[in-house]
Protein backbone atom coordinates (compact mmCIF):
# COMPACT_ATOMS: atom_id res chain seq x y z
CA UNK A 1 0.00 0.00 0.00
CA UNK A 2 0.98 3.65 0.06
CA UNK A 3 4.01 4.52 2.17
CA UNK A 4 2.52 7.72 3.48
CA UNK A 5 -0.81 8.32 5.23
CA UNK A 6 -4.01 8.01 3.20
CA UNK A 7 -6.58 10.75 2.68
CA UNK A 8 -4.36 13.37 1.05
CA UNK A 9 -6.16 15.26 -1.72
CA UNK A 10 -3.10 15.77 -3.92
CA UNK A 11 -2.33 12.75 -6.18
CA UNK A 12 1.32 13.80 -6.38
CA UNK A 13 1.75 13.33 -2.63
CA UNK A 14 2.22 9.57 -2.41
CA UNK A 15 4.90 7.10 -3.38
CA UNK A 16 3.68 3.57 -3.94
CA UNK A 17 5.57 0.81 -2.15
CA UNK A 18 6.90 -1.95 -4.34
CA UNK A 19 4.49 -4.87 -4.68
CA UNK A 20 4.57 -7.92 -6.91
CA UNK A 21 2.05 -7.48 -9.69
CA UNK A 22 1.90 -11.21 -10.32
CA UNK A 23 0.50 -11.74 -6.81
CA UNK A 24 -2.41 -9.34 -7.35
CA UNK A 25 -4.98 -12.09 -7.95
CA UNK A 26 -4.18 -13.84 -4.69
CA UNK A 27 -3.90 -10.64 -2.67
CA UNK A 28 -6.68 -10.22 -0.09
CA UNK A 29 -8.95 -7.25 -0.55
CA UNK A 30 -8.42 -4.44 1.89
CA UNK A 31 -11.23 -4.06 4.45
CA UNK A 32 -13.43 -1.00 4.22
CA UNK A 33 -13.23 1.58 6.96
CA UNK A 34 -16.48 2.76 8.52
CA UNK A 35 -18.85 0.81 6.30
CA UNK A 36 -21.80 2.65 7.83
CA UNK A 37 -20.87 5.88 6.03
CA UNK A 38 -22.96 5.24 2.95
CA UNK A 39 -25.27 8.16 2.10
CA UNK A 40 -27.70 6.75 -0.47
CA UNK A 41 -28.86 10.15 -1.62
CA UNK A 42 -25.61 11.53 -3.00
CA UNK A 43 -25.37 9.46 -6.17
CA UNK A 44 -28.87 10.59 -7.12
CA UNK A 45 -27.55 14.14 -7.22
CA UNK A 46 -25.20 13.27 -10.04
CA UNK A 47 -27.98 12.74 -12.51
CA UNK A 48 -26.33 9.62 -13.83
CA UNK A 49 -29.35 7.46 -13.12
CA UNK A 50 -29.45 3.72 -12.72
CA UNK A 51 -28.60 3.10 -16.36
CA UNK A 52 -25.64 5.49 -16.40
CA UNK A 53 -23.14 2.67 -16.64
CA UNK A 54 -25.03 0.49 -19.10
CA UNK A 55 -22.94 -0.61 -22.02
CA UNK A 56 -24.19 -0.14 -25.57
CA UNK A 57 -24.51 -3.17 -27.80
CA UNK A 58 -21.69 -2.05 -30.08
CA UNK A 59 -19.37 -1.57 -27.12
CA UNK A 60 -20.35 -4.99 -25.78
CA UNK A 61 -19.42 -6.58 -29.08
CA UNK A 62 -15.97 -4.96 -28.90
CA UNK A 63 -15.59 -6.04 -25.28
CA UNK A 64 -16.29 -9.66 -26.24
CA UNK A 65 -13.25 -9.65 -28.52
CA UNK A 66 -10.92 -8.91 -25.60
CA UNK A 67 -8.79 -11.86 -24.56
CA UNK A 68 -9.44 -11.77 -20.82
CA UNK A 69 -7.48 -14.99 -20.35
CA UNK A 70 -4.36 -13.22 -21.63
CA UNK A 71 -4.85 -10.48 -19.06
CA UNK A 72 -5.46 -13.04 -16.31
CA UNK A 73 -2.22 -14.87 -17.04
CA UNK A 74 -0.42 -11.58 -16.45
CA UNK A 75 -1.88 -11.24 -12.97
CA UNK A 76 -4.64 -8.82 -13.98
CA UNK A 77 -8.06 -9.37 -12.40
CA UNK A 78 -10.38 -10.27 -15.28
CA UNK A 79 -13.66 -9.67 -13.32
CA UNK A 80 -12.50 -6.21 -12.24
CA UNK A 81 -11.21 -5.45 -15.74
CA UNK A 82 -14.53 -6.46 -17.30
CA UNK A 83 -16.45 -4.34 -14.82
CA UNK A 84 -14.25 -1.28 -15.41
CA UNK A 85 -14.75 -1.66 -19.15
CA UNK A 86 -18.51 -1.86 -18.78
CA UNK A 87 -18.55 1.23 -16.55
CA UNK A 88 -16.31 3.11 -19.02
CA UNK A 89 -13.64 3.67 -16.38
CA UNK A 90 -10.95 2.19 -18.62
CA UNK A 91 -9.82 3.90 -21.78
CA UNK A 92 -9.82 1.52 -24.77
CA UNK A 93 -6.56 2.93 -26.14
CA UNK A 94 -4.86 2.31 -22.78
CA UNK A 95 -6.17 -1.25 -22.82
CA UNK A 96 -4.66 -1.85 -26.25
CA UNK A 97 -1.38 -0.26 -25.16
CA UNK A 98 -1.09 -2.57 -22.15
CA UNK A 99 -2.01 -5.60 -24.26
CA UNK A 100 0.69 -4.73 -26.78
CA UNK A 101 3.24 -4.42 -23.95
CA UNK A 102 2.72 -8.04 -22.86
CA UNK A 103 5.26 -9.23 -25.41
CA UNK A 104 8.08 -7.05 -24.07
CA UNK A 105 7.19 -7.90 -20.48
CA UNK A 106 7.19 -11.65 -21.18
CA UNK A 107 10.76 -11.56 -22.46
CA UNK A 108 12.10 -10.57 -19.04
CA UNK A 109 13.73 -13.23 -16.88
CA UNK A 110 13.57 -13.59 -13.10
CA UNK A 111 17.00 -11.98 -12.82
CA UNK A 112 15.73 -9.10 -14.96
CA UNK A 113 12.80 -8.56 -12.59
CA UNK A 114 15.12 -8.69 -9.57
CA UNK A 115 17.40 -6.10 -11.14
CA UNK A 116 14.45 -3.87 -12.02
CA UNK A 117 13.11 -4.13 -8.49
CA UNK A 118 16.42 -2.80 -7.16
CA UNK A 119 16.12 0.18 -9.50
CA UNK A 120 12.54 0.80 -8.38
CA UNK A 121 13.65 0.71 -4.74
CA UNK A 122 16.36 3.25 -5.56
CA UNK A 123 13.85 5.46 -7.37
CA UNK A 124 11.47 5.37 -4.42
CA UNK A 125 14.31 6.29 -2.10
CA UNK A 126 15.05 9.36 -4.22
CA UNK A 127 11.34 10.13 -4.40
CA UNK A 128 11.07 10.14 -0.61
CA UNK A 129 13.97 12.58 -0.44
CA UNK A 130 12.13 14.80 -2.92
CA UNK A 131 14.77 14.23 -5.59
CA UNK A 132 12.11 14.20 -8.28
CA UNK A 133 14.53 14.55 -11.16
CA UNK A 134 16.51 11.49 -10.09
CA UNK A 135 13.41 9.47 -9.27
CA UNK A 136 11.78 10.38 -12.56
CA UNK A 137 14.84 9.27 -14.50
CA UNK A 138 14.88 5.87 -12.81
CA UNK A 139 11.13 5.31 -13.15
CA UNK A 140 11.38 6.01 -16.87
CA UNK A 141 14.38 3.71 -17.18
CA UNK A 142 12.44 0.83 -15.59
CA UNK A 143 9.39 1.44 -17.77
CA UNK A 144 11.53 1.31 -20.89
CA UNK A 145 12.39 -2.29 -19.95
CA UNK A 146 9.08 -3.28 -18.35
CA UNK A 147 6.18 -1.04 -19.42
CA UNK A 148 3.84 -3.01 -17.13
CA UNK A 149 5.50 -2.00 -13.86
CA UNK A 150 2.50 -0.65 -11.97
CA UNK A 151 4.48 1.05 -9.20
CA UNK A 152 6.56 3.03 -11.67
CA UNK A 153 3.52 3.99 -13.73
CA UNK A 154 1.76 5.40 -10.65
CA UNK A 155 4.77 7.13 -9.09
CA UNK A 156 5.89 8.69 -12.37
CA UNK A 157 2.31 9.84 -12.99
CA UNK A 158 2.31 11.57 -9.61
CA UNK A 159 5.54 13.38 -10.41
CA UNK A 160 4.08 14.61 -13.70
CA UNK A 161 0.90 15.67 -11.88
CA UNK A 162 2.92 17.67 -9.36
CA UNK A 163 4.69 19.39 -12.26
CA UNK A 164 1.39 20.28 -13.91
CA UNK A 165 2.03 17.89 -16.81
CA UNK A 166 -1.49 16.51 -16.75
CA UNK A 167 -1.54 14.81 -20.16
CA UNK A 168 1.50 12.72 -19.26
CA UNK A 169 0.02 11.91 -15.86
CA UNK A 170 -3.23 10.90 -17.51
CA UNK A 171 -1.54 8.46 -19.91
CA UNK A 172 0.35 6.76 -17.07
CA UNK A 173 -2.64 6.50 -14.73
CA UNK A 174 -4.80 5.14 -17.57
CA UNK A 175 -2.36 2.27 -18.08
CA UNK A 176 -2.01 1.69 -14.35
CA UNK A 177 -5.78 1.20 -14.02
CA UNK A 178 -5.71 -1.48 -16.72
CA UNK A 179 -2.95 -3.34 -14.86
CA UNK A 180 -4.64 -3.03 -11.46
CA UNK A 181 -8.33 -2.46 -12.28
CA UNK A 182 -9.37 -3.54 -8.80
CA UNK A 183 -7.55 -0.68 -7.10
CA UNK A 184 -9.96 2.21 -6.73
CA UNK A 185 -7.38 4.62 -5.29
CA UNK A 186 -5.74 4.80 -8.72
CA UNK A 187 -9.10 5.74 -10.22
CA UNK A 188 -9.31 8.53 -7.66
CA UNK A 189 -5.91 9.86 -8.80
CA UNK A 190 -6.89 9.69 -12.48
CA UNK A 191 -10.15 11.50 -11.73
CA UNK A 192 -8.12 14.34 -10.20
CA UNK A 193 -6.03 14.58 -13.36
CA UNK A 194 -9.13 14.59 -15.56
CA UNK A 195 -10.66 17.33 -13.43
CA UNK A 196 -7.57 19.49 -14.00
CA UNK A 197 -7.86 18.79 -17.73
CA UNK A 198 -11.51 19.96 -17.52
CA UNK A 199 -12.70 16.50 -18.60
CA UNK A 200 -15.42 16.88 -16.02
CA UNK A 201 -17.85 14.24 -17.21
CA UNK A 202 -15.35 11.40 -17.00
CA UNK A 203 -13.86 12.77 -13.78
CA UNK A 204 -17.35 12.66 -12.28
CA UNK A 205 -17.79 9.09 -13.49
CA UNK A 206 -14.58 7.93 -11.81
CA UNK A 207 -15.21 9.76 -8.54
CA UNK A 208 -18.66 8.14 -8.45
CA UNK A 209 -17.20 4.70 -8.98
CA UNK A 210 -14.71 5.20 -6.14
CA UNK A 211 -17.64 5.98 -3.85
CA UNK A 212 -19.63 3.04 -5.16
CA UNK A 213 -16.65 0.79 -4.49
CA UNK A 214 -16.43 2.03 -0.92
CA UNK A 215 -20.09 1.16 -0.50
CA UNK A 216 -19.39 -2.36 -1.75
CA UNK A 217 -21.34 -1.98 -5.00
CA UNK A 218 -18.40 -2.74 -7.31
CA UNK A 219 -15.65 -5.36 -7.46
CA UNK A 220 -12.29 -4.14 -6.26
CA UNK A 221 -10.23 -2.97 -3.33
CA UNK A 222 -12.49 -0.58 -1.45
CA UNK A 223 -10.76 2.70 -0.75
CA UNK A 224 -10.11 4.08 2.72
CA UNK A 225 -12.56 6.39 4.46
CA UNK A 226 -10.46 9.49 3.73
CA UNK A 227 -10.40 8.82 -0.01
CA UNK A 228 -14.14 8.19 0.08
CA UNK A 229 -14.72 11.57 1.72
CA UNK A 230 -12.33 13.28 -0.70
CA UNK A 231 -14.17 11.73 -3.65
CA UNK A 232 -17.51 13.03 -2.42
CA UNK A 233 -15.94 16.47 -1.90
CA UNK A 234 -14.49 16.41 -5.41
CA UNK A 235 -17.89 15.43 -6.84
CA UNK A 236 -19.22 18.53 -5.15
CA UNK A 237 -16.55 20.63 -6.83
CA UNK A 238 -17.39 19.09 -10.22
CA UNK A 239 -21.04 20.10 -9.81
CA UNK A 240 -19.99 23.51 -8.53
CA UNK A 241 -17.41 24.48 -11.16
CA UNK A 242 -18.48 22.50 -14.22
CA UNK A 243 -22.26 22.65 -13.96
CA UNK A 244 -22.90 25.63 -11.67
CA UNK A 245 -25.11 23.37 -9.56
CA UNK A 246 -24.46 24.99 -6.18
CA UNK A 247 -27.28 23.24 -4.35
CA UNK A 248 -26.03 19.77 -5.26
CA UNK A 249 -22.47 20.78 -4.44
CA UNK A 250 -23.42 21.98 -0.99
CA UNK A 251 -25.43 18.80 -0.36
CA UNK A 252 -22.36 16.72 -1.12
CA UNK A 253 -20.12 18.83 1.13
CA UNK A 254 -22.62 18.48 3.96
CA UNK A 255 -22.64 14.68 3.51
CA UNK A 256 -18.92 14.65 4.34
CA UNK A 257 -19.01 17.35 7.01
CA UNK A 258 -21.80 15.55 8.84
CA UNK A 259 -19.39 12.64 9.30
CA UNK A 260 -16.14 14.59 9.59
CA UNK A 261 -16.75 18.26 10.56
CA UNK A 262 -13.09 19.24 10.06
CA UNK A 263 -12.67 17.70 6.61
CA UNK A 264 -10.27 20.17 4.98
CA UNK A 265 -11.15 19.52 1.35
CA UNK A 266 -14.90 19.92 1.90
CA UNK A 267 -14.39 23.08 3.96
CA UNK A 268 -12.11 24.58 1.31
CA UNK A 269 -14.61 23.76 -1.43
CA UNK A 270 -17.36 25.36 0.66
CA UNK A 271 -15.20 28.50 0.86
CA UNK A 272 -15.11 28.56 -2.94
CA UNK A 273 -18.86 27.95 -3.08
CA UNK A 274 -19.60 30.82 -0.68
CA UNK A 275 -17.27 33.08 -2.66
CA UNK A 276 -19.02 32.18 -5.91
CA UNK A 277 -22.35 32.99 -4.27
CA UNK A 278 -21.09 36.44 -3.32
CA UNK A 279 -20.77 35.64 0.39
CA UNK A 280 -17.21 36.98 0.58
CA UNK A 281 -17.00 37.64 4.31
CA UNK A 282 -18.42 34.23 5.24
CA UNK A 283 -16.02 32.56 2.80
CA UNK A 284 -13.01 34.45 4.20
CA UNK A 285 -13.97 33.56 7.77
CA UNK A 286 -14.35 29.87 6.90
CA UNK A 287 -10.99 29.90 5.12
CA UNK A 288 -9.34 31.20 8.29
CA UNK A 289 -10.67 28.08 9.98
CA UNK A 290 -9.24 25.89 7.19
CA UNK A 291 -5.77 27.41 7.67
CA UNK A 292 -6.04 27.06 11.45
CA UNK A 293 -6.85 23.36 11.04
CA UNK A 294 -4.11 22.80 8.46
CA UNK A 295 -1.31 25.42 8.39
CA UNK A 296 0.21 23.56 5.44
CA UNK A 297 -2.89 24.32 3.40
CA UNK A 298 -1.35 27.65 2.40
CA UNK A 299 1.09 25.74 0.17
CA UNK A 300 -1.47 23.46 -1.48
CA UNK A 301 -3.95 23.71 -4.30
CA UNK A 302 -6.84 25.80 -3.02
CA UNK A 303 -10.31 25.89 -4.57
CA UNK A 304 -11.04 29.06 -2.62
CA UNK A 305 -8.02 30.77 -4.20
CA UNK A 306 -9.24 29.73 -7.65
CA UNK A 307 -12.67 31.17 -6.87
CA UNK A 308 -11.09 34.57 -6.19
CA UNK A 309 -9.50 34.57 -9.65
CA UNK A 310 -11.94 33.02 -12.17
CA UNK A 311 -10.77 32.41 -15.73
CA UNK A 312 -12.86 35.34 -17.00
CA UNK A 313 -11.21 37.74 -14.55
CA UNK A 314 -9.22 40.73 -15.80
CA UNK A 315 -6.14 39.26 -14.17
CA UNK A 316 -6.25 36.40 -16.68
CA UNK A 317 -6.37 38.80 -19.65
CA UNK A 318 -3.60 37.67 -22.03
CA UNK A 319 -2.71 41.13 -23.37
CA UNK A 320 -2.26 43.11 -20.17
CA UNK A 321 1.01 43.36 -18.25
CA UNK A 322 1.20 40.94 -15.36
CA UNK A 323 2.49 43.56 -12.91
CA UNK A 324 -0.46 45.84 -13.66
CA UNK A 325 -2.88 42.97 -13.18
CA UNK A 326 -1.49 41.89 -9.83
CA UNK A 327 -1.31 45.46 -8.51
CA UNK A 328 -5.02 45.90 -9.25
CA UNK A 329 -5.82 42.66 -7.42
CA UNK A 330 -3.52 43.18 -4.43
CA UNK A 331 -6.46 43.43 -2.01
CA UNK A 332 -7.87 40.09 -3.17
CA UNK A 333 -4.70 38.25 -2.19
CA UNK A 334 -5.29 39.22 1.44
CA UNK A 335 -8.80 37.76 1.60
CA UNK A 336 -9.31 34.74 3.82
CA UNK A 337 -5.93 34.55 5.56
CA UNK A 338 -3.28 36.89 6.92
CA UNK A 339 -0.34 34.52 6.53
CA UNK A 340 2.41 35.78 4.26
CA UNK A 341 3.02 32.24 3.00
CA UNK A 342 -0.52 32.15 1.61
CA UNK A 343 -0.02 35.47 -0.10
CA UNK A 344 3.15 34.20 -1.79
CA UNK A 345 1.41 30.97 -2.77
CA UNK A 346 -1.59 32.88 -4.09
CA UNK A 347 0.60 35.21 -6.15
CA UNK A 348 2.67 32.37 -7.63
CA UNK A 349 -0.37 30.15 -8.26
CA UNK A 350 -2.25 32.85 -10.11
CA UNK A 351 0.87 33.84 -12.06
CA UNK A 352 1.14 30.23 -13.27
CA UNK A 353 -2.56 30.22 -14.07
CA UNK A 354 -2.19 33.40 -16.12
CA UNK A 355 0.79 32.03 -18.01
CA UNK A 356 -1.10 28.83 -18.88
CA UNK A 357 -3.96 30.88 -20.30
CA UNK A 358 -1.56 33.10 -22.24
CA UNK A 359 0.21 30.04 -23.61
CA UNK A 360 -3.07 28.49 -24.77
CA UNK A 361 -4.13 31.78 -26.37
CA UNK A 362 -0.90 31.96 -28.36
CA UNK A 363 -1.21 28.37 -29.52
Amino acid sequence: DDIFEEAEEDPSYYIHARESRMDSVARARRNRVDSTARPAEFLKASGMGGGGFAMESSSRAKEQRINFLDFSTHGISAPALRERLESKAIDKDALKRVESDFCQHDKLSKSDFDSLQEEVDMAQGLHRKNDLKGAKKLYMKVLEKDPLDWDCLCNLAKIHFGMGEYEKAKDLFERAIVIRPEREKTMYYLAHVLFNLTEHERAQLLFEQVVQGYKGELNGEACDRGTYHNSVAMLGLVHQKAYGNYETADTLYQVVLSEEPDHILSLDHRCALLSAQGKKEEAAKLHLRVVALDPGHTKKVCAYLDSLFPVDSDIIHPFKKLDDKFQAYEHVFSEGVKKKSWLRTAYNSVRKKVMRVVSKSKS
